[in-house]
């Protein structure tokens, strides 16, 4: 997610004057102090802790509030509305779908809202990845391995990359991936527009429709998926204007 930060996201937050930040999966916090750049931002981390001690890295930081655990048990309790959400935290259909969902069913993300989502593209838009295999009901989980995974080749392969990982076997098919958990989030909400960017493992943006909002006016028609870059560069650009 840190890729895109500085091209994509801060732009955007400023440009939009957006001061309510979730972050789902911050790892060690190099995003977070990114976004943090902007001064008129306060960021709400969801994460389990594993990777840094966050608590304590943002300690004293009264611009930074931190919910300690996996983010399907605290979104169903998370309090307030935000701005903008950035998702980056467990690579798979079940997690993210239903991280869309709660944020929906609850209403967390304010009318003119956008949500954020790393890895949209190869490897996991197509192939679910489990930190924690046994977190996801075994009805939603794929048939996965310790293997590696290797461009344009369905299988695993022990020499593949992040075989340090729990990967599904194939890619492909229903309920297996990010990007298939955003479709199908997509098709059955029907009050977002999805855009992505496809550098560096994917971006994806989605955005809450707003009655009468002119950045949706132009993609009133094309409310599918749209795998556009250009699509996605005019509309950042169109939230400066």
């Amino acid at each position: 997610m840190k890729f895109f930060a500085d091209s994509t996201i801060k732009p955007y937050l400023a440009a939009k004057g957006y001061s309510e930040i979730c972050e789902i999966g911050a790892s060690l916090g190099e995003n977070t102090d990114k976004i943090l750049e902007l001064g008129s931002v306060s960021v709400t981390i969801v994460d389990p802790c594993v990777d840094a001690h966050l608590p304590r890295k943002y300690e004293g930081n009264p611009r930074v509030k931190i919910h300690k655990g996996l983010s399907l048990e605290v979104l169903p309790v998370l309090p307030g509305a935000f701005d903008c959400f950035l998702i980056d935290g467990d690579h798979n259909w079940y997690t993210v779908y239903n991280e869309l969902r709660l944020i929906r069913e609850r209403g967390l993300l304010k009318p003119g809202g956008v949500i954020f989502l790393h890895d949209v593209g190869w490897p996991y838009g197509r192939r679910d990845m489990y930190y924690e295999p046994e977190r996801v009901p075994p009805a939603h989980r794929q048939p996965y391995a310790r293997k590696g995974i290797v461009p344009g080749r369905s299988m695993l392969d022990a020499a593949g990359a992040n075989a340090q990982h729990d990967n599904a076997l194939t890619e492909g098919g229903p309920r297996n991936g990010v990007l298939t958990a955003i479709e199908d989030f997509v098709r059955e909400s029907g009050d977002y527009v999805f855009f992505r960017l496809n550098q560096e493992f994917g971006l994806g943006v989605l955005a809450k429709k707003r009655p009468g909002d002119r950045v949706f006016s132009r993609f009133r028609r094309r409310a599918r998926l749209l795998n556009w870059t250009g699509a996605l560069r005019r509309f950042v650009r169109g939230a400066q204007r």
